[in-house]
């Protein structure tokens, strides 16, 4: 049986003395909490005698009670409060609030450390230590099944029975199972949960004391995860943080294991749209398969990035499926592509986790699986005009400060009639003529200084613009050439999706 307050202010070495809450001493002790911080409830799951040292308490008494109260809805079974020179009085406040919650405060000597007392407790409860190892035993035995292969209920389901509550594994940001076929959590739990994760700035603390109406209690730990991730207990047993933690711990492996699982579906979700933009997929199969992924042509649009190697990019199904929103995502040469409803949310989702830095382009909707690949060259389009953009997003179709090109048929026109006879001769004798002339025209028709950015000679540099002059018919000492060559430039790095020079 575990020791209780009145045990622990009865052991003759500790001299310890009761200032107030002599009610509450036959409350039980599962181990002894030091704690200085401003907050120490958010570190408590209860059953915690907190230790404290004096000279930080608040000196007003309506402070030393408010501290009093939120250890009691934390379910501490008491305080030691450890006197100093610097300790402020204890306030008539304080011990009210003591008698009211029937919590016992208790004082130590300068003379004895919080150590003493931390391990007499531990001394006290020393006979519970093998029912705890039971418990712990328990939550590893039933992860060492689930990495076995063993087939039925999720780790955490089959702990909560074994435990006697409800677990939950949870998205910090929404509320949602991180498994998508796991039942939902009803929603004043939900609610409860945002509500105390944003009253803590976003921060998971080491436990999270909720109170949804309908629950007798419920804890919230973090769960190591690539995504934010906690592990919410409802109505638990008389229970220490410590085997809390351990079932944060088993819970990461299953947070593992969802993210295996949602990394297999990203990569089929990958192959299908690389079949869908090279229209390897005949329209009926590709209709299929796009319902199965809820993704409606007549509703869904293609979105284009650059690519990187950030975690924006890395985790963004992880980000995705925990939203319940269908997506495909496909990362080809130096673009990140995905297909999505073209709905609000949805695209909100994806910018807020590639960052406010990242231009999107978006294409008009799809409308029917064999434009999927015309899409995507909307899509990337708009990503060359979205740098301009106020917010970095830019829309096919919509209106924009570029008005010399608008459409991709336009563009495609320009750079086929104009830089065309450069491209296929490049192409069939392996030159580099339509690289020089761009670099030409980008350090302003300068001999020299285009020579020292393709490091070749002047003279080099020289020959093969007179060799474009004659294949394209036209020639760089007339301001309507020179114009008309720019803006093909400009076409074909808007058709690519690069920086418009």
């Amino acid at each position: 049986m575990r020791a209780t307050v009145a045990d622990v202010l009865n052991l003759p070495h500790l001299r310890l003395g009761l200032f107030a809450g002599a009610a509450g001493l036959d409350r039980t002790v599962s181990w002894a909490h030091a704690s200085d911080l401003d907050s120490p409830w958010d570190w408590m799951a209860g059953g915690e005698l907190l230790m404290r040292n004096g000279r930080t308490l608040p000196s007003d008494g309506s402070a030393q009670a408010a501290l009093l109260h939120r250890c009691a809805d934390a379910g501490a079974s008491g305080i030691v409060i450890g006197e100093d020179s610097q300790m402020p009085a204890l306030r008539g406040e304080l011990a009210a609030a003591a008698e009211e919650r029937t919590l016992a405060v208790l004082t130590a000597s300068y003379s004895v450390s919080f150590a003493a007392v931390a391990r007499a407790v531990a001394d006290a409860n020393s006979g519970e230590d093998s029912a705890r190892f039971g418990q712990i035993e328990r939550i590893y035995g039933v992860l060492r099944d689930s990495l076995g292969g063993g087939v039925g209920d999720s780790p955490t389901a089959r702990l909560g029975r074994d435990l006697g509550c409800r677990l939950l594994l949870l998205d910090t940001s929404t509320g949602h199972p991180v498994d998508p076929t796991a039942p939902e959590p009803d929603s004043v739990l939900r609610q409860a949960l945002i509500a105390g994760i944003e009253a803590h700035d976003g921060r998971i603390p080491g436990v999270l004391h909720l109170q949804p109406a309908g629950h007798t209690t419920a804890l919230a730990v973090e769960v190591p995860a690539e995504e934010p991730t906690v592990l919410v207990a409802v109505d638990l047993p008389g229970m220490d943080t410590s085997l809390l933690h351990h079932l944060a711990t088993a819970a990461a492996v299953e947070t593992a294991h969802q993210a295996m699982v949602r990394e297999h579906e990203r990569r089929l979700g990958a192959e299908l749209l690389a079949h869908l933009l090279d229209t390897r997929i005949d329209p009926p199969a590709a209709s299929r398969e796009l319902t199965a992924a809820r993704l409606a042509p007549a509703h869904t649009v293609v979105v284009a990035a650059h690519h990187d190697d950030g975690p924006g990019q890395r985790d963004i199904h992880l980000t995705l499926s925990r939203r319940r929103i269908p997506h495909l995502l496909l990362k080809r040469g130096s673009l990140f592509l995905a297909l999505l409803r073209d709905a609000p949310r949805d695209l909100d989702a994806l910018r807020h986790k590639l960052g406010p830095g990242t231009a999107l382009g978006v294409s008009t909707t799809v409308g029917s699986p064999e434009r999927i690949p015309m899409a995507r060259r909307e899509a990337v389009w708009a990503l060359s005009l979205a740098r301009a953009a106020p917010d970095g997003c830019a829309r096919y179709g919509d209106e924009t400060t570029y008005t010399v090109l608008r459409s991709i048929e336009e563009a495609q026109s320009v750079t086929d009639r104009v830089l065309g006879p450069l491209l296929t001769y490049d192409a069939a004798h392996g030159t580099d003529l339509t690289a020089t002339l761009e670099a030409f025209l980008q350090h302003r028709r300068s001999w020299q200084r285009t020579a020292a950015a393709l490091n070749v000679h002047k003279q080099t540099v020289m020959y093969r613009i007179q060799r474009v002059e004659q294949l394209t018919g036209r020639t760089l000492a007339e301001t309507a050439d020179i114009t008309e060559l720019w803006i093909a430039f400009q076409a074909r790095a808007l058709l690519s999706g690069a920086p418009t020079p």
